[in-house]
């Protein structure tokens, strides 16, 4: 079974269920085996997720990039990195899911292959969720004429003009106690270079006058700013319908108010002092299954195509940030 082919699992093994959280990508609701999470509180598989590999050839690229990632984690962890492409790769530890491997489970009576991967929403009262889909160009060196015409066609307004789309989020509405809000990719394609900033505000909880949280922004920006270095200087592959996943925990917003992030701190039993606790928000690269070595022609240039949609995505975070009054 792959990915994307044959009706939705009937018959999910012992100890995983279907992750409700999941926003974007192939999913049960679409008759597809979507990500899975290991239903026990402790032990290995704990705080994890389970993505299909779907194709074989798309399960052997994805593997190969985590694996590769890993054994630069491993030796990093072990003697340090002085290289130039090692420091390049050590830079991506903070801003990829953490990987668990790749096991195998049967699902309605077919063996299917996983890549199990650290649950970035683990944790999280109110899981706000985006997937934002990078690149101007979304299919591979191998797709048929046909699907690149159907890539072609998919969100054409935003991904022109910023090289990215929104196929799915969800978030919290603080504003409404909390209701959750959930668009699909239908809202993403109705998105336009004129609206899109609409999608981010609704996201990001702004207020009913439009401020947004400063520090939600800042700490966003931390982690796309490493991003948007990385693809600035990485030369050795050519990332395909590859995404950055965005993930905060709204509920943190709706304890404390519209400044929550500023403000987020707790007591420290052991000394009696007030310190900042720790803030659950993330801006992860994630979908590998596309990520091709580039070729002869490409050498030592770096990938165009991915870097335009991570810098649109920076800059646009920079915008709301420095508008004035529109930041608490």
């Amino acid at each position: 079974m792959s990915q994307g082919d044959g009706p939705a699992p009937s018959n999910l093994p012992a100890g995983v269920s279907l992750l409700e959280n999941q926003v974007a990508g192939h999913t049960a609701a679409q008759g597809c085996l979507g990500l899975l999470k290991p239903t026990g509180d402790d032990g290995d598989d704990a705080g994890t997720v389970l993505k299909p590999t779907g194709k074989v050839q798309c399960g052997i690229r994805e593997i190969a990039f985590y694996e590769r990632l890993e054994e630069v984690r491993r030796r990093h962890r072990a003697a340090g990195c002085d290289t130039e492409e090692e420091d390049l790769w050590t830079a991506l530890f903070r801003v990829v899911p953490q990987y668990y491997g790749h096991p195998k489970l049967t699902v309605d009576g077919r063996e299917v292959e996983f890549i199990q991967l650290e649950d970035l929403t683990a944790g999280l009262e109110w899981p706000c969720i985006m997937d934002v889909k990078i690149g101007r160009r979304t299919w591979d060196p191998l797709a048929t004429p046909e699907k690149r015409r159907a890539e072609e066609g998919k969100y054409k307004a935003c991904r022109q003009r910023y090289g990215l789309c929104i196929p799915g989020f969800q978030f919290y509405a603080v504003r409404k106690g909390g209701a959750l809000v959930r668009h699909g990719k239908d809202y993403g394609k109705r998105l336009t270079e004129d609206n899109i900033r609409d999608a981010f505000l609704l996201y990001l909880n702004a207020t009913e006058d439009g401020r947004l949280s400063r520090t939600l922004l800042e700490r966003f920006l931390a982690d796309l700013r490493i991003i948007r270095d990385w693809a600035r200087k990485q030369t050795t592959f050519r990332l395909y319908s590859s995404s950055v996943l965005l993930v905060y925990d709204a509920a943190q917003l709706g304890q404390y108010g519209d400044s929550a992030l500023q403000r987020n701190t707790s007591l420290n039993a052991s000394n009696g002092q007030t310190v900042a606790a720790p803030l659950a928000v993330k801006a992860r690269m994630i979908d590998f299954a596309h990520a091709f070595p580039a070729d002869a022609s490409e050498a030592g240039t770096v990938d165009d195509n991915y870097l335009q949609g991570v810098e649109s995505l920076v800059g646009l975070f920079e915008q709301f940030l420095a508008a004035e009054g529109n930041v608490d």
